[in-house]
């Protein structure tokens, strides 16, 4: 199938329509608000689509910081944080159409995902990606992924370094 990742735009007004993930939240947030955060420079949507211009699944990225007191020594020490704040880029919304469920293109989505985290991270300084599941679903499908789980929080992260060295392999 081809498909390609790119940036959501009004080209896409059809199809976000169309979009069914199974989660109300999420499909209500790519057909209204999406292009609005972007507008607004709150996050960026990037959208899955393949050939036909059917929406496959889409992610949102922006910057965000973690306050170091949320974190415990041994998330401290994987970070290696010195600052109050601690850089990092947050996914904060993640799906995939209920047509396209449990075919591989959620790992797809979330590779280029986090391959965009890595390369933003070393042009503007962050030192991890953190998400904060929808559901046990989404916490179960990030865990297999790597990202480690933050005490007394339902975020999870991965750090940057990490990906470094994964996408170096693949390089």
């Amino acid at each position: 199938m081809e498909a390609q990742i790119t940036v959501l735009s009004t080209r896409h007004s059809a199809a976000k329509k169309l979009f069914k993930s199974g989660t109300q939240s999420l499909d209500t947030y790519l057909q209204q608000y999406a292009l609005q955060d972007q507008k607004k420079l709150q996050s960026v949507c990037f959208v899955f689509e393949n050939k036909q211009g059917q929406l496959l699944g889409f992610y949102t990225l922006s910057a965000s910081a973690i306050d170091a007191n949320l974190l415990d020594r041994q998330t401290l020490s994987i970070l290696n944080a010195k600052y109050q704040q601690i850089p990092a880029i947050l996914i904060g919304r993640f799906a995939i159409d209920q047509t396209f469920q449990h075919q591989g293109f959620g790992k797809l989505l979330l590779m280029d995902a986090l391959r965009r985290c890595t390369k933003q991270a070393e042009e503007m300084g962050a030192c991890a990606v953190f998400v904060d599941p929808i559901d046990e679903s989404a916490h179960s499908f990030y865990l297999k992924f790597g990202f480690h789980a933050l005490p007394n929080q339902s975020k999870l992260f991965i750090p940057i370094k990490t990906l470094q060295l994964l996408f170096q392999a693949f390089d």
